[in-house]
């Protein structure tokens, strides 16, 4: 089994699967001022692309299969989609898609974690950057697993991807690759009924005004704003079509 590059492991997409994209579009449109344009993707409908400023954010499209509930899928960066593929199930994973290529873009291949936690594995075409500025505001800054099995959960991204993983207390572990952060993962509570999942966070100026305001436009909360010492203030929620995601505002740098 050959050993990852460190292009492995670099969340570069995020997809919105929802069951009623035109609702979506209004709802991030009103919340955080994205653009939405669509295209033909060759799909029965066209994909969405969001926009804020000159960032691409990220795309949305309808399920392509009954009873998928909406949701957020991170696209993680692999050397070969078709190899890593292979190591996830070995590794006890799930294919939930085969290695599909999109024309001028990349490969990829949609696979369930042990625990259940859904992801893209993605490789572009050549070209690609490894960039690690903060991600401005209203655009994607971070991913957490929620997982029932933290010790599995490890196993596998480490084992797939050639993180490391540090503890960072209260059950919880941060995913590097070399010195960089890429991703954390924490234990869900017992009495949670959420399955293992991914959330997403948004960069925001206001964690408390976004909050508001993404209620007032429709969302469903879980977890009001609460403050981290010396990290960031976060919040999280569910937009109209159930697609869970976090608010995240900075406090561990000057603005």
């Amino acid at each position: 089994m050959s050993t990852p590059s460190s292009h492995t492991g670099r969340f570069v997409w995020r997809e919105l699967i929802s069951a009623d994209v035109p609702a979506a579009r209004d709802f991030y449109g009103a919340l955080f001022g994205w653009d939405a344009a669509e295209q033909d993707m060759g799909m029965p409908t066209p994909y969405v692309m969001f926009q804020h400023g000159d960032e691409t954010v990220g795309g949305a499209m309808a399920p392509m299969m009954d009873g998928v509930p909406s949701h957020w899928l991170d696209y993680i960066t692999v050397d070969d989609v078709d190899a890593a593929l292979d190591r996830a199930v070995a590794l006890g994973g799930q294919k939930l898609t085969d290695p599909m290529d999109i024309p001028g873009i990349g490969r990829f291949a949609v696979v369930r974690d042990p625990n259940g936690a859904a992801f893209s594995l993605f490789t572009g075409t050549p070209g690609a950057t490894d960039t690690e500025r903060r991600p401005p505001a209203h655009t994607f800054c971070w991913s957490q697993l929620m997982t029932r099995d933290l010790d599995a959960t490890v196993a596998f991204y480490t084992g797939l991807l050639g993180w490391t993983a540090e503890p960072m207390g209260d059950g919880a572990v941060v995913f590097k690759r070399g010195e960089a952060m890429r991703a954390s993962a924490m234990s869900m509570p017992e009495e949670a009924q959420a399955p293992s999942h991914w959330l997403q966070y948004v960069a925001v100026e206001d964690t408390d005004a976004a909050w508001d305001k993404a209620l007032s436009l429709g969302a469903r909360g879980f977890h009001g704003p609460q403050t981290m010492p010396g990290m960031g203030r976060f919040a999280v929620l569910a937009d109209p079509t159930g697609a869970p995601f976090a608010l995240w505002k900075d406090l561990s740098q000057p603005a």
